[in-house]
């Protein structure tokens, strides 16, 4: 046991900056609270339905204490804030999660690799793909998960209840254009995707390591899959950089520090061209201040 302060113990002092530190914690969770009020339904958006459980809230790297494995690709997105909440009416319960991103922009890069096969539930106010067990919601800069994974689960109709009274509560926000760049002929419909780091390139392809393309948190590329001649599928991504010295200077780091595995065949100061170990074939082009680049290509054409 650790002894306590003796009799005739002068308490211990707070100093200034724990002072500082406890009130700006409680700062933020007046904040977050008061915006949670602002957001989030309260009781009764459905008949009997009520909050189960305090509002928990996720800021930068917190939200590594609610995502396991996940949370990386929302920061590199540009994650601002995460606010969860549970409602519960009898044995039944739904949780709506509302994850506040930068802009527009990075709530549909996150949408478009979390919606899998688009379902859009047609009762819903705003885009979704939706199942019974969850809503996956795209408004502005804010994407939204409501799950229903309870034993006993909410019936349909109070899922888009709740989806519905969340979503008349956040403004309208429109993208970047960035998906117009990718052209349209032979686009494989619903495959186009954002990019803006190694977390979402990861799964497409590897270039190489760490922030390969030079996107610095910052740049979005557009990234979609097309139909080749023969039938084959193969990937194009368009970088666009800030200016033409940028996308020069992304090109050649690109070129110095290609992975091993990925073999430079052809070369010249706009681009070069590379063949990778499953034999098929990549390109990369440079127009001004926009990077091209296709793989998994079945030849160089």
């Amino acid at each position: 046991m650790i002894p306590g302060p003796g009799p005739g113990t002068p308490p211990r002092r707070v100093r200034a900056g724990q002072k500082l530190m406890i009130a700006a914690l409680g700062a933020i969770l007046a904040f977050s609270v008061c915006l949670g009020a602002q957001v989030l339904p309260g009781d009764g958006f459905a008949g009997g339905w009520k909050k189960s459980v305090p509002l928990r809230t996720f800021i930068s790297q917190d939200l590594f204490n609610h995502i396991d494995g996940g949370a990386e690709l929302f920061l590199e997105f540009g994650f601002v804030k995460l606010l969860v909440q549970a409602y519960a009416n009898g044995g039944s319960e739904l949780t709506a999660a509302v994850y506040e991103m930068e802009n527009a922009t990075s709530a549909l890069g996150i949408y478009l690799m979390k919606m899998g096969k688009e379902t859009p539930f047609p009762e819903i106010a705003a885009r979704n793909s939706s199942e019974d067990a969850q809503l996956t919601i795209l408004k502005g800069r804010y994407f939204i998960q409501i799950d229903n994974f309870s034993d006993k689960p909410a019936p349909r109709v109070t899922a888009v209840s709740l989806a519905n009274a969340l979503l008349s509560k956040l403004p309208e926000e429109k993208p970047e254009p960035v998906l117009d760049r990718l052209p349209a002929e032979n686009r494989v419909p619903a495959s186009e995707r954002l990019i803006r780091g190694p977390y979402g390139l990861q799964p497409y392809f590897t270039f190489g390591e760490g922030d390969i393309l030079q996107l610095n948190g910052k740049i979005f590329a557009a990234l979609a899959e097309y139909t080749a001649a023969d039938g084959s599928k193969y990937n194009r991504l368009i970088v666009p950089y800030t200016d033409p010295a940028a996308a020069a200077a992304a090109l050649e780091f690109l070129r110095s520090n290609l992975d091993p595995y990925l073999k430079i065949v052809e070369t010249s100061p706009a681009g070069f061209s590379f063949i990778d170990f499953q034999k098929k074939y990549g390109m990369v082009s440079l127009a001004g201040n926009v990077l091209d680049v296709r793989f998994k290509l079945p030849a160089l054409k």
